[in-house]
């Protein structure tokens, strides 16, 4: 539903993860305890100050067993945020492709990131001298590959459950695999939230000499809390954090519930 790590790093730093990614903290796929519903729900971005900064909507139709997810976010500065994603959902979830934009003035570094699974192909675009240059490589992209779903994971967590961890992918100078662990927050204020919601932590999994480097370049990627509706039909109400990487706090809000689309 919401949109992640727009990352921009430094060369060097970017370079070394790439080669320094353990295998070992790949996933399993997410069993679908909550499956997603054709639906249209209204959110809203506020700044740290509580100023609307963006408007957006978050809409989801299915094809047979395939769904189509389509969250945008128009800000009032001009600037575009939008991500495309299509899943299924039998058992596990399951990408199958995921775009994601953002580009003008709230965004310094313009992102466009495609993952298209089928042909295990990611393609990225650059701006270099004012020519907009496009890449694209081949990944082993493993099955819990979460870009586009992270939300819909989050509304997927068991009340009780200590949470799971999963892929996703950024782009840094080349494509960037990291593993994110979604758990209970741990540090959540439940002041302002309604009963039984639950508040969850989504962390970037750095390890050993990948950690170091983070660290010493400035560059380890931002928590991100979650607020879910509880039982019996959870759903999205609140995001706090960046929307790529050293990127101001913000918030994202829903407007209400979510209303099942019509024909």
């Amino acid at each position: 539903m919401i949109p992640f790590f727009g990352c921009a790093f430094r060369r060097s730093f970017a370079l070394g993860l790439l080669a320094l990614f353990p295998a070992s903290l790949l996933a399993a796929s997410v069993p679908a305890r909550r499956k997603q519903e054709p639906m249209r729900q209204m959110l809203v971005v506020k700044s740290a100050d509580g100023k609307v900064i963006a408007n957006g909507e978050d809409s989801a139709s299915a094809d047979g067993n395939r769904i189509h997810s389509d969250l945008v976010f128009h800000f009032l500065d001009g600037s575009l945020d939008e991500q495309i994603t299509d899943f299924t959902q039998d058992g596990d979830f399951h990408l199958i492709y995921d775009r994601h934009v953002q580009k003008g003035p709230s965004f310094p570094t313009p992102l466009d990131l495609a993952v298209d699974m089928s042909s295990s192909t990611v393609t990225w675009h650059e701006l270099k001298a004012g020519k907009d240059k496009v890449y694209s490589t081949h990944m082993a992209l493993p099955g819990d590959l979460a870009n586009g779903l992270v939300p819909l994971l989050a509304e997927n967590v068991p009340p009780g459950s200590s949470g799971f961890q999963v892929s996703w992918i950024a782009i840094a100078i080349r494509p960037l695999l990291v593993s994110l662990t979604i758990q209970p927050d741990p540090g959540a204020d439940p002041a302002n939230d309604p009963p039984h919601a639950h508040r969850l932590l989504l962390h970037p999994e750095l390890h050993g000499m990948m950690w170091a480097m983070a660290s010493a370049f400035g560059k380890k990627p931002a928590d991100l809390h979650f607020v879910v509706s509880g039982d019996p039909l959870p759903s999205f109400l609140r995001l706090v954090g960046p929307f790529y990487q050293g990127g101001p706090v913000w918030t994202v809000e829903s407007l209400g519930p979510e209303m099942p689309m019509t024909p």
